[in-house]
């Protein structure tokens, strides 16, 4: 049986949708049954992008079935975090590893590597490395084939070529300028920081890592709980508050 659709998407998706479906309002005929999910993918909008979906006026699941001649429209995400118990932890794909020191920056959890594969990064967003112990996560990346993968429940392309303006679409999508807490993070590797004290409670190792004109004025390190980093104020951290203040400003202008 043929089924016809009006379909109506918001303004915030036309970025998603193929060339021919960049009309307000268009419609698809198809034949047997066929979800909202997997109609909505086929236009070009990966499900992660997908807010409140309305048939004939009502309130459906993403996994729902579409019913012969409805009215479907397709809202954007509202601005928040995902509502499916998803950790606030970001899998980011191998183009975003700028973005990744951003998020650490700001003092999110950021899991980045350069040598992950499609499948590795859905495994890890998903929860289901290391047996389903995993945490999972948002999945951030610019490749919007594999934010379409089944398995993936929470995640967001990136729009924007640029870090900076990238920071600024996570910040605005999840709403995080309330949560952002600066330099709390490594910037390597994404672990916590503690405070290690000053030069006479450090290591021996440690100690021999801090340049000799350092150790003459600087009195308060911190350490990576994770890998063993050190930190501490030097003069380029005046420029780093002030690029946070920019990002943030960004966010919620």
């Amino acid at each position: 049986m043929m089924i016809n659709v009006a379909v109506e998407i918001a303004d915030d998706l036309y970025f998603f949708t193929k060339k021919k479906y960049h009309d307000k309002n268009f419609n698809i005929s198809f034949e047997g049954g066929r979800s909202v999910k997997d109609l909505v993918e086929s236009i070009g909008i990966p499900h992660v992008e997908i807010g409140r979906v309305r048939q004939d006026g009502e309130f459906v699941g993403v996994n729902s079935l579409i019913v012969e001649d409805c009215c479907l429209r397709i809202d954007a995400p509202e601005p928040g975090l995902p509502a499916n118990n998803i950790p606030l932890r970001f899998i980011l794909d191998v183009h975003l590893g700028r973005l990744a020191e951003y998020l650490r920056m700001l003092g999110f959890d950021a899991d980045y590597s350069n040598d992950r594969d499609d499948a590795e990064l859905a495994s890890l967003a998903s929860g289901c490395e290391q047996g389903g112990a995993a945490p999972g996560g948002i999945l951030l990346s610019c490749d919007r084939g594999l934010l379409m993968r089944r398995i993936i429940t929470a995640g967001m392309l990136i729009r924007s070529r640029n870090p900076e303006q990238q920071i600024v679409e996570v910040l605005r999508r999840f709403n995080l300028s309330g949560r952002v807490r600066p330099f709390s993070r490594c910037f390597n590797c994404g672990g916590l920081l503690e405070n290690a004290g000053g030069l006479d409670d450090l290591s021996g190792d440690e100690y021999s890592r801090i340049p000799d004109g350092v150790r003459i004025w600087c009195r308060e390190y911190t350490r990576c709980t994770r890998c063993g980093q050190l930190y501490w104020e030097g003069g380029h951290f005046i420029g780093m508050r002030e690029k946070v203040r920019k990002m943030l400003d960004a966010s919620t202008g």
